[in-house]
């Protein structure tokens, strides 16, 4: 009898704390997204801004290709071209607000213009995962958290694969990586802000394949737009082609919810 009642206690015991562990793994995810800042959660619907970018400025920071033009057509062609961005929650839309054909008539056939509006579309877009929080877990992911060096690590299953994030002790997003594949990673910088965790910098492999020498580096800092905090300067390093962009983000309107 006695050892039934052992078995039966252990029994319950298992079955509790595990349930207990679930109800505080899914808490921490939930307090955990609440610390980012996270505007389209919010009632921003849209921005849109002006492109201020230095082509001259770009030439000393990038290996020169030729297809870009020469130095008289950057400048008297290129850089007046009044490039525009529009970002929503689905995605960033690029103009330079010229028509198709007028672009083509461009040096190159526009290719300058399009490099930009590739990079800013690019970079906006990776922007907009933190944007709307979809860097984190849904909140209603089945998650395991527990303590780590840096921090905390969290894991969850995506279809076939698992994830592992690692967190700083104040829970902001550290990298992100299937589990077991140093080739599958993504790491992340935030700071403080108004509304909460802003995201600084985020690095990734191009072609998936991260590692020294071949990461796309994007890094933000802010503006104030009507109560949110939008990417005011913006900068794309691509290691494998010594390639660096710098852009400004001017003018900036939005509209919100009601």
């Amino acid at each position: 009898m006695r050892f039934f009642y052992l078995t039966l206690t252990f029994s319950l015991c298992t079955v509790f704390c595990q349930a207990q562990s679930a109800i505080n793994d899914a808490t921490v995810l939930k307090q955990t997204r609440a610390k980012y800042d996270a505007p389209f959660e919010r009632n921003l619907q849209s921005f849109s801004c002006a492109v201020e970018f230095n082509w001259k400025q770009h030439f000393t920071e990038a290996v020169r290709v030729g297809d870009e033009g020469t130095d008289e057509e950057i400048a008297k062609l290129i850089q007046p071209i009044n490039t525009r961005v529009t970002v929503a929650r689905q995605n960033a839309v690029v103009s330079s607000g010229m028509m198709e054909d007028e672009e083509h008539k461009l040096p190159h056939g526009g290719m300058a213009e399009g490099l930009l509006e590739h990079a800013v579309q690019f970079s906006l877009n990776n922007w907009l995962g933190a944007s709307n929080n979809a860097l984190l877990p849904p909140e209603n992911t089945p998650v395991h958290v527990e303590p780590s060096a840096s921090g905390y690590k969290l894991e969850f299953r995506v279809k076939t694969f698992d994830v592992e994030m690692m967190f700083a002790h104040d829970m902001s997003l550290q990298s992100e990586a299937a589990k077991g594949s140093a080739a599958d990673r993504r790491e992340t910088e935030f700071r403080p802000g108004p509304q909460g965790f802003l995201m600084t910098s985020y690095r990734l492999g191009e072609d998936g394949d991260f590692r020294p020498g071949n990461r796309i580096i994007l890094t933000y800092a802010y503006q104030n737009v009507g109560g949110f905090q939008l990417p005011e300067q913006v900068s794309i390093t691509r290691e494998s082609h010594h390639e660096v962009w710098h852009y400004k983000l001017t003018g900036c309107t939005v509209e919100a919810a009601k």
